[in-house]
């Protein structure tokens, strides 16, 4: 039973909703608001190191295969094995993400001594590379995103000899985790949904048309096509977009258009380790298949 010192208090719901919105002010790129939100983490929370990053995986023993992956740190030598521990795979290995593998829920949060015992943690590969950053102890949460295994994962970690991480942190973190899970895929751009720069080329002009206003018939006749083929195209960027409708469709598609601004980052204090793709960025031409629009007179 939960103790009353492991509550949460009202002022750490406020902090995570400021944080949250913080993320929604930069969410139309995973590379902004994914080290937004690792820094006002590590302030939060007060650690030594904050990462995380997107992946995929279903769980259930089956490997994790990263997709993104940031870093926040206060010392030099935590970011070398930060990047030293991904270019040698070890994550695969962690027994940490290893034990949270075989727990059921969406939303999986816990400390490492509430997953591996001692014994195994200290002989592990993954100790050895937080070692190298001067680094122990860890919170670790990893929220599902989608039901085919996207997931977003954050781990906190203490340096050595530093205290331990509370029961009302840990429940700090999961509620974080919770509320801004669900804006994944949403308000936050996630690395992996399918992005807009892959559309097909007949995908991309049905969709600039949309953006400029066209009805399905008016796209019939800009694009040389049946009203029938059109209304397909419209139909496979609603489910692409996980939308029923053009204004959610517009919507989902401005929120991951970058402002300038987004472009820059503070001081270059937030850094990433495996780069996800450029923004994507809609163009009204594209090669030859860009459509015109047909003259009037």
């Amino acid at each position: 039973m939960a103790s009353k010192a492991d509550s949460l208090r009202v002022q750490d719901v406020r902090d995570a909703y400021r944080l949250i919105g913080e993320c929604r002010d930069v969410g139309s790129h995973p590379s902004l608001w994914y080290p937004r939100m690792l820094a006002g983490l590590s302030v939060l929370f007060g650690v030594a190191q904050a990462a995380g990053g997107e992946g995929w995986w279903p769980r259930r023993n089956r490997p994790l295969k990263p997709v993104s992956a940031y870093s926040v740190r206060s010392a030099p030598a935590a970011d070398v094995a930060f990047r030293a521990r991904h270019r040698a795979e070890a994550a695969g290995a962690d027994p940490i993400f290893h034990a949270m593998g075989t727990l059921p829920g969406r939303l999986v949060a816990r400390t490492r001594e509430q997953l591996v015992p001692d014994a195994v943690w200290y002989r592990s590969v993954s100790f050895e590379y937080l070692r190298m950053g001067g680094l122990d102890h860890a919170l670790t949460s990893v929220f599902q995103v989608t039901d085919d295994g996207a997931i977003s994962g954050i781990a906190l970690n203490r340096a050595i000899g530093d205290r331990d991480f509370s029961g009302r942190e840990r429940r700090l973190l999961e509620f974080f985790h919770a509320e801004l899970g669900r804006l994944i895929g949403g308000p936050l751009v996630s690395a992996t949904e399918p992005g807009l720069e892959r559309l097909s080329p007949r995908l991309h002009q049905t969709l600039v048309c949309l953006l400029e206003g066209d009805s399905e018939k008016q796209i019939a006749g800009r694009l040389g096509l049946s009203p029938a083929t059109v209304h397909q195209y419209v139909t496979a960027l609603y489910r692409r977009s996980g939308v029923q409708s053009r204004a959610q469709l517009l919507v989902h598609v401005l929120r991951r258009i970058p402002r300038p601004q987004e472009n820059r980052r503070d001081g270059g204090a937030l850094r990433s380790d495996l780069q996800p793709e450029s923004p994507a960025r809609l163009t009204l031409v594209r090669g030859s298949a860009s459509p015109r629009r047909r003259s009037t007179r």
